[in-house]
């Protein structure tokens, strides 16, 4: 299989990034990650005296970086691990992590003004696709130091837009775990982070970069927060009732989805919706975890707060594509529910509203119940 290949680069401008405002927390990410394991990283940046914070060569200063994003990786299931004095010549598609000075992008001049590249090689998997190699090249007619605080720029040649290179390794490393540039999203993001496309005064690692990574290796970052599965399938069963016993509806709705998958899997898509994926892109999350690919990353992280409920016609064609789903690929007999779709669609999105804004359950399964007799919507129980 040929892996597909991506190239990012690392600009030198002239800002201050420390300057740009914080907002919520909103990465980029990039469509491919590694498998757990380690990540083994062949460092070739050779010797060097006299560097300003003290390291012994330019391995140890990119090293340092390495050693920092594996602070910041435990519990991802991910690490790196760094490998000295290699005698392997770098190449693109050997399938070997490099990181190296080098005077083009394997044979491509470097754009004026780049600092360094990462050349990231992947898999086409169903999800998110798997990384394969990636090789981070410093440019070799750059002025390099390594040190810490603001960007040295003065008036003296020694001084002069010296840039550190463990900043741009952190960022280039950043690159390697799968994370792309928040600026250069469209629209643009706003952030305080090590990854966006500039380099500035940031020296470490920044809440953005650090939730990013977490995100797209399966952690859970601070975000809206839904119950487990078994509360959800109690309240629908408590719904079937409720169609059956005060709606008097008959059991006449088919479908191939029973309670169980209403349940699980109607969150789980509106989870994605909340976190910024839009309707299609959640349901074929959804799929792909329904098929054995796994928790699939989110879009975007947001803040707890009150959910923005997605359009009807969204959560419909996601509940009629399940049921397609369930009968043509899993293959499962027809089932009779009291609940019609748009049912499930309005009262299931409700209790999770309650849910994720401080009910517990036996107060949102009331606030349901009132609404589906009529006696209009209460209130949150955290505004």
């Amino acid at each position: 299989m040929t892996p597909k290949t991506k190239v990012m680069m690392l600009a030198l401008v002239s800002v201050t990034l420390t300057s740009i405002a914080h907002t919520l927390v909103a990465f980029s990410l990039l469509d491919s990650r590694w498998p757990p394991g380690e990540i083994v990283i062949e460092m070739q940046l050779g010797s060097a005296s006299g560097l300003i914070d003290g390291s012994g060569s330019w391995d140890d200063c990119g090293i340092d970086a390495l050693d920092q994003w594996n602070r910041n990786l435990e519990g991802t299931g991910v690490s790196f691990t760094a490998v000295l004095d290699s005698t392997r010549t770098p190449a693109s598609g050997d399938l070997v992590n490099s990181v190296t000075f080098s005077d083009d992008i394997f044979g491509t001049p470097f754009g004026e003004q780049v600092l360094s590249v990462t050349l990231a090689s992947s898999f086409v998997m169903p999800g998110i696709d798997t990384t394969a190699e990636t090789d981070v090249l410093f440019n070799s007619a750059s002025r390099f130091n390594c040190y810490r605080g603001i960007r040295r720029v003065g008036p003296t040649p020694e001084s002069s837009n010296t840039t550190d290179l463990r900043r741009v390794a952190l960022h280039e490393f950043g690159h390697v775990l799968g994370l792309d540039h928040p600026d250069e999203d469209t629209p643009p993001q706003t952030v305080t982070a090590i990854m966006t496309a500039v380099i500035g005064d940031i020296d470490s690692l920044q809440p953005d970069d650090i939730q990013g990574a977490a995100r797209l290796y399966g952690l859970s970052a601070p975000s809206r927060c839904f119950p487990p599965d078994s509360p959800v399938l109690s309240f629908f069963l408590c719904l079937e009732n409720a169609y059956r016993d005060l709606l008097l509806r008959e059991r006449t709705n088919q479908g191939f989805v029973d309670a169980e998958g209403s349940a699980r899997w109607f969150p789980e898509w509106l989870r994605y919706v909340e976190h910024g994926c839009s309707g299609t892109e959640a349901t074929t999350r959804v799929l792909l975890q329904i098929g054995g690919q796994g928790i699939q990353p989110v879009c975007r992280v947001v803040a707890p707060g009150a959910m923005s409920s997605p359009p009807l016609s969204e959560a419909l064609d996601f509940l009629n594509l399940l049921d397609a789903y369930y009968r043509d690929t899993l293959r499962r007999d027809v089932s009779l529910s009291y609940i019609d779709l748009e049912g499930k669609a309005v009262w299931l999105q409700e209790y999770l509203r309650y849910r994720a804004n401080g009910c517990n359950d036996t107060d949102a399964l009331d606030r349901v119940l009132q609404q589906v007799r009529g006696d209009g919507v209460a209130p949150v129980c955290v505004a």
